[in-house]
């Protein structure tokens, strides 16, 4: 794009989660663009029941969206042929969470892991003023991926979701766990992720 004044498009996002998305807004009759900023945070909560129904392990955290996960917040912006979040997958790789190469995607993978979400996203107002939040769930019930070490969890928008590892260019978000999930044959592990667009 050219103008003739200076022109900013910047888009980046924190290891906190936040992220700015630039949009361009024209100063009328000067021809020049300043940057507008939206954040973006996004949660993870995660919860195991154990046959008993009592929960055996709780946590929240932030996660770290990719440099894909960038790409596909501001794709879905304009381009509605852009693949929607479809799912996660679960791994044992204990791999700090990146923006790209090797934390950027499942590092161990838990063969049949990939779990549809339970329902499609949904999104609510924070309140005015406040954002909006987009919410997905996928729950592993009893009898789905008994594993003692469960280190890690990625939002992917493979579609459709299929038994592999999955690929950084389809990994949209990556979480590490702070403790190990031990998931028996009996338990159930719901995780939420939350994203909140909070606005300028």
């Amino acid at each position: 794009m050219s103008n003739s004044g200076n022109s900013t498009d910047k888009m980046g996002v924190h290891d906190s989660v936040v992220a700015e998305l630039g949009n361009l807004t024209s100063i009328p009759n000067r021809g020049e663009f300043i940057p507008e900023k939206n954040r973006v945070r996004v949660n993870v909560h995660a919860v195991l029941t154990g046959a008993d129904g009592e929960t055996k392990y709780e946590s929240w955290g932030e996660n770290l969206v990719t440099d894909h996960g960038d790409n596909f917040i501001a794709a879905r912006l304009y381009d509605n042929a852009q693949n929607i979040v479809t799912g996660m997958r679960l791994g044992t790789g204990i791999t700090a969470a990146a923006k790209n190469g090797a934390g950027a995607a499942i590092v161990t993978y838990i063969a049949a892991s990939q779990q549809a979400l339970d329902a499609a996203a949904t999104d609510a107002t924070k309140g005015a003023g406040l954002g909006w939040r987009t919410t997905y769930l996928s729950t592993y019930v009893a009898g789905d991926v008994t594993n003692p070490a469960i280190a890690e969890v990625v939002l992917t928008d493979e579609t459709p979701i299929t038994d592999v590892a999955g690929a950084e260019a389809n990994t949209v978000a990556r979480y590490v766990f702070p403790a190990t999930i031990d998931k028996q044959a009996g338990d159930s592990l719901a995780v939420t992720w939350q994203i909140d667009v909070l606005g300028a």
